[in-house]
């Protein structure tokens, strides 16, 4: 398949000259492993994330391209799809670049989501130790969105050069209500250069599904990191709250603090994480999360990994769980530990 989309690259470019600086490119990643779990209603899982991406830039002159991702999550130990309702689940876009930034339009993720996976967390979120098990996760990606990205970030290759900042807005494209209902809005505002990331995000997003609920969510991000040398260090603060308005009651009110680290060791990597989620209500539902992984490169495409991840619910009545594709795990069967086996293959 990967020769047939360079031949085909390569006819195109000797057809015509518009298609000199074009490109398409198929990568992704493959992951098999076997998450064991407890404190759920199983012991072993089988895991198996995976996505593949279809992507591709066109040089349009005068320093400008359009640019294009579909990007497909599947379970490699079934071979379905991630999502029962959404082929190209994670990204699906179309967008500009220039030397003014990058526009797109499409399913994309919010910009408070790259705040958490490209700058809080050391994992980046590919991990059974993944933040997103206590920090809110802001949506991740959401569909009928527009995103402009400023110069300073490049939203292609993930490049810093200095200050940047991105705007969004996802329609919600109700039948019913107004404009407002199940629609988001997003931004960040950012530094990289040299050893040191800094970035604060904010969301709003609406969430009805019902004439008795109507949820209006904030979220404010504040990440850094720091690259010490052989060791990186991770701190994120996220302020969060939601609110029923038709009910009038207020759903969310909580704060969460992110310590993290990236250690080189051997030929590997080991990452530590420590999440403390304080929830600001009567019904007090606070949590811990503590977790290590340890990555090995068998090659250049392909690495191991070892990890052990722990929620301590302080509210056992209503607790967290940890649930993703790493520990095989759902909301319904995930437990508050697990430990993570398993080999990644990126193409």
């Amino acid at each position: 398949m990967k020769r047939w989309v360079v031949t085909w690259v390569v006819v195109a470019a000797s057809a015509s000259p518009a298609y000199a600086q074009s490109s398409v490119r198929i990568s992704g990643s493959v992951y098999g492993g076997v998450g064991l779990n407890w404190g759920g209603p199983s012991r072993t899982h089988l895991a198996g994330p995976g996505s593949i991406m279809f992507s591709g830039k066109e040089d349009m002159g005068g320093g400008n391209a359009v640019l294009f991702k579909l990007e497909n999550g599947f379970n490699a130990g079934t071979g379905t799809n991630a999502s029962a309702t959404t082929f190209f689940d994670k990204q699906s876009f179309v967008g500009l670049q220039g030397d003014w930034g990058t526009l797109r339009a499409g399913r994309v993720y919010t910009p408070a989501f790259a705040t958490l996976a490209l700058v809080a967390d050391p994992s980046g979120t590919f991990s059974v130790l993944t933040s997103t098990g206590l920090m809110e996760s802001h949506g991740v990606r959401l569909n009928n969105g527009i995103i402009y990205n400023s110069p300073g970030f490049d939203p292609w290759t993930y490049r810093r050069t200095g200050v940047y900042g991105a705007l969004a807005h996802y329609f919600g494209e109700s039948s019913t209500g107004g404009a407002s209902r199940n629609a988001a809005t997003g931004l960040n505002l950012g530094y990289g250069k040299g050893p040191l990331v800094l970035e604060l995000s904010h969301q709003r997003t609406n969430r009805y599904t019902s004439e008795r609920q109507d949820v209006d969510a904030r979220s404010t991000l504040l990440a850094a990191n720091y690259d010490f040398g052989p060791v990186t260090g991770y701190i994120a603060y996220s302020d969060n709250d939601a609110r029923n308005v038709i009910a009038g009651v207020k759903t969310k009110d909580s704060n969460d603090l992110l310590l993290g680290a990236t250690v080189p060791v051997g030929a590997g990597l080991v990452t530590v994480l420590y999440v403390r989620k304080h929830d600001k209500r009567a019904i007090d539902n606070d949590a811990n999360l503590i977790g290590a992984a340890y990555d090995y490169p068998l090659s250049k495409r392909t690495k191991f990994t070892i990890g052990y991840a722990r929620i301590h619910n302080e509210n056992p009545a209503n607790h967290y769980k940890l649930a993703n594709g790493y520990t095989g795990t759902t909301a319904a069967n995930g437990g508050t530990s697990a430990v993570q086996l398993g080999v990644t293959y990126r193409f």
